[in-house]
């Protein structure tokens, strides 16, 4: 496993990260807790959950899976995040998480869906920044995290204005594509980069044909180019996958160890054929087999949300 600092926190992140949101059988607890270990087991350090994906099931397999990490006396990063409005809703549900894990101390604490400063400050005193505060103050999470769609400049606001050590993106293939000087911005700023959900839901078949143009040789599998791309940025702290078996764990991490650093020709040249390639399909389409219907409307939403919609023909 390598590892990476996430931003100025002094705190060393492992490269991949699992999320547990996609964990969505009651039934399965045993074995995502198992996976969540076995992950753990292997050198992962950076684990994230959320009390709202699919009733919070991801988040008490993580609380099984914690009870038998603090044994090995190795560290580890949790990550949890909060969708509230103000700062009592954010104390709730950082209260309700700390409970459910069972620990005392949150690392990164991600306030999400921030479209504006004006929605962290609005409130005053119970505001949501006021609740970030207070619980920075409390020793409740060390650090606090934002997840955003805002531009360079806002970004820049909030880092100068605000106690915010790290920004996590959702969708961060295609974000990471079409943003890059957005993306590479927050470096400048000495914050931590989580990016989630890469590609999708997650490395494996699903997205395969979909996403099958970011391999960069025929030898490489399509599960290490999608690794491999995100690495190939320093600027990444960790990147967060939705993966939910030993099996899944064990190839992603076998890519991260098999990784060979692209040169800057390189990494230009994967930018510029990635982002035409997607430009490619929003203008033409691509032949997709019926089991990625979805996929290709999510990729093109995506792309529309990022370049605006598609022109129509006069």
């Amino acid at each position: 496993m390598q590892f990476r600092p996430y931003g100025s926190t002094g705190r060393m992140v492992s490269i991949l990260g699992i999320s547990t949101t996609a964990f969505h059988d009651e039934k399965e607890m045993g074995k995502y807790s198992s996976s969540i270990f076995h992950a753990f087991d292997k050198g992962v350090n950076y684990f994230d959950s959320s009390p709202f994906a699919f009733g919070g099931i991801g988040e008490r397999a993580l609380a099984h899976a914690l009870s038998e990490m603090k044994t090995t006396g190795h560290p580890f990063n949790l990550a949890s995040r909060t969708m509230a409005v103000n700062g009592d809703e954010l104390l709730r549900d950082l209260e309700g998480s700390l409970r459910r894990l069972d620990v005392e101390t949150i690392d990164f604490y991600q306030i999400w869906r921030i479209c504006s400063e004006e929605q962290l400050t609005a409130g005053g005193d119970s505001s949501l920044l006021a609740g970030v505060r207070k619980a920075v103050d409390q020793g409740l999470i060390r650090h606090a995290v934002i997840s955003t769609n805002m531009g360079k400049q806002d970004i820049a606001g909030l880092a100068d204005n605000h106690p915010f050590d790290g920004i996590t993106l959702g969708h961060s293939g295609i974000r990471l594509l079409f943003n890059k000087d957005v993306v590479q911005s927050f470096t400048g700023y000495n914050m931590g980069l989580a990016v989630l959900n890469p590609f999708g839901t997650d490395f494996f078949e699903s997205r395969q044909e979909l996403f099958d143009f970011i391999r960069t040789s025929e030898n490489q599998t399509f599960l290490e180019a999608s690794i491999h791309f995100f690495m190939s940025n320093d600027y990444i702290s960790t990147i967060v996958t939705k993966l939910s078996t030993p099996y899944q764990i064990d190839q992603a991490i076998s890519a991260v160890d098999h990784f060979e650093n692209y040169s800057q020709e390189e990494i230009n040249a994967n930018w510029t054929r990635m982002r035409k390639e997607l430009l490619t399909f929003r203008e033409q389409g691509k032949s997709l087999s019926p089991t990625n219907i979805r996929e290709s409307s999510i990729l093109t939403d995506a792309v529309d949300f990022l370049l605006g919609p598609k022109r129509s023909e006069s």
